[in-house]
């Protein structure tokens, strides 16, 4: 299950409006200041 749900997300992270990517983004940016940088 582990592996399944790290390769779900692995492919939502390739979305450009993802809504959980956004939260993720956020959540990294509060806990640990790192910027979200747009390639």
């Amino acid at each position: 299950p582990a592996i399944t749900a790290s390769l779900f997300a692995r492919f939502s992270s390739r979305q450009e409006d993802s809504p959980q990517m956004k939260m993720i983004a956020a959540l990294r940016n509060q806990f640990g200041g790192h910027a979200v940088e747009k390639k």
